[in-house]
């Protein structure tokens, strides 16, 4: 027997008992690569890092490189950065703007629509036989633009965008991370990048819903240096973050249908860190007040008829390896993460920063620096886990104790126990429902190839 086809027994996401042998399985990361991000909608970036035709940003999806550009048409695409003659990439860069890339390699250059545009001394060494037509780039057959936010998938035949988020993703996405009533959000420049130890799921189903650690244990550190500052009248953007709500918080699930599961978590329902961002902004003048009092009056107008209005959320993930971070407060930038998957024992972390466009400059200088301060690996807080990832995968890499489960039962039976006026489900605080729900859904795609036809 093999790990790939004992899943449905060692992945037991009801009972919350998952065993550590699909995190360094070799068989099982190959069949991720085309079950999980060969088959599900991936983020790729956002609009505003490509705002006028030729701008483009580099990423990845799954192991693949691709390049996320605007063209002449003014259209979004999603090339595979591979060049058509060998195999090399040929956009080196992160970001920038262009009309053309050429392969370093042998000068092959390509389009903005992926075509072959030229060939170094075609006519005397291709004597006119080279169908330039058949040797353009790659480009992804599925790219979606969803407020801003731009997917692709690898799959011809994927669902609908809205139809893979779902009303309840679509809900949260739209309202609460993009900002769409506040105004939308503004892309800052370039990437924040870096490898960590540990398998891309260990550091998904942490920002799904891992609340757990940050004030169990992981993150005191930080939460000890914060204090220390304080006494001290050190006053720096780190120390001053946004802290805790006066009352509960919550954890919020959504989607799992056709397309991945949302989670978010420490939702605040109250209007302590409102009134906290009110006190702060009366610091950075009357234009930060009036743009914090006229967010949050649009923010009541979505929520007019909900009996619980949420106000912010800390931490999420939309599966299978977009983190969310920093969206607790107006006075923090936003932190949009993907892991992506580098073998079994290491991803690599590629990060970029928003801030909502409308707010004032104070805020949105002030928001960064919590950024830089924070969720970086020069920051507080980020290196704290990747010490975790490697401790854990030094310890749980034999399969000689893969025989033992991790254990993800926190609030299992009680992860409906909240409010439930708003999309998806509200629950408990912290809790590993989330986490359950990650390997639902990472069971689901795992199994799909083996369903026989017309069984689904």
């Amino acid at each position: 027997m093999t790990v790939l086809s004992e899943l449905g027994t060692i992945v037991d996401w009801e009972k919350g008992l998952v065993s550590p042998a699909i995190h360094f399985d070799d068989e099982v990361y190959r069949e991720e690569q085309k079950l999980v991000f060969g088959r599900s909608w991936l983020v790729v970036g956002h609009e505003d890092m490509i705002r006028k035709p030729g701008d483009y940003v580099s990423n990845y999806m799954g192991e693949v490189p691709v390049v996320v550009l605007r063209d002449n048409k003014n259209q979004i695409r999603v090339l595979i950065n591979k060049c058509s003659h060998r195999g090399n990439q040929v956009c080196l860069f992160d970001r920038g703007n262009t009309q053309s890339f050429t392969c370093s390699y042998h000068g092959w250059t390509f389009g903005l629509e992926g075509e072959l545009l030229g060939v170094p001394m075609e006519q005397p060494f291709y004597r006119g036989e080279l169908n330039k037509e058949n040797w353009g780039l790659a480009e992804l057959p599925s790219v979606a633009n969803f407020n801003g936010l731009i997917f692709a998938s690898f799959d011809p035949d994927a669902p609908a965008i809205e139809k893979w988020l779902g009303e309840d993703v679509s809900w949260w996405l739209e309202n609460f991370v993009l900002a769409s009533p506040t105004g939308g959000l503004e892309a800052l420049p370039g990437w924040h990048r870096y490898r960590s130890p540990g398998n891309w799921k260990l550091v998904s189903e942490n920002f799904i819903g891992d609340d757990y650690h940050v004030f169990a244990a992981t993150h005191v550190s930080w939460l000890h240096v914060i204090r220390e500052f304080l006494d001290q009248g050190i006053l720096i953007p780190i120390v001053t973050y946004p802290g805790s709500p006066t009352r509960q918080v919550f954890e919020g699930s959504a989607g799992g249908g056709e397309g991945g599961p949302l989670g978010l978590g420490m939702i605040v329902l109250d209007d302590s860190i409102y009134q906290r961002d009110l006190e702060e902004a009366e610091q950075l003048g009357p234009e930060s007040v009036e743009w914090i009092k006229e967010r949050h009056d649009r923010l009541q107008k979505v929520l007019t008829e909900r009996d619980s209005k949420p106000y912010s959320f800390m931490n999420g993930l939309l599966f299978p390896n977009f983190g969310l971070m920093g969206f607790f407060s107006a006075m923090l930038g936003r932190h949009f993460l993907q892991f992506h998957p580098r073998g079994t024992m290491e991803h690599e972390v590629w990060q970029w920063t928003m801030v909502e466009r409308e707010a004032p400059q104070a805020i949105k200088e002030l928001a960064v620096q919590r950024v830089y301060q924070g969720q970086h690996m020069a920051g507080l807080i980020a290196p704290d886990d990747v010490e975790n990832f490697e401790r854990m995968v030094e310890s749980t890499r034999s399969s000689q104790v893969w025989d033992r489960p991790f254990h993800y039962g926190l609030q299992l039976g009680h992860e409906h126990e909240g409010p439930n006026s708003l999309p998806g489900n509200i629950g408990p605080n912290p809790s590993e429902f989330n986490q359950r729900q990650f390997y639902k859904f990472w069971l689901k795609q795992m199994q799909a190839s083996r369903t026989p036809a017309g069984k689904e």
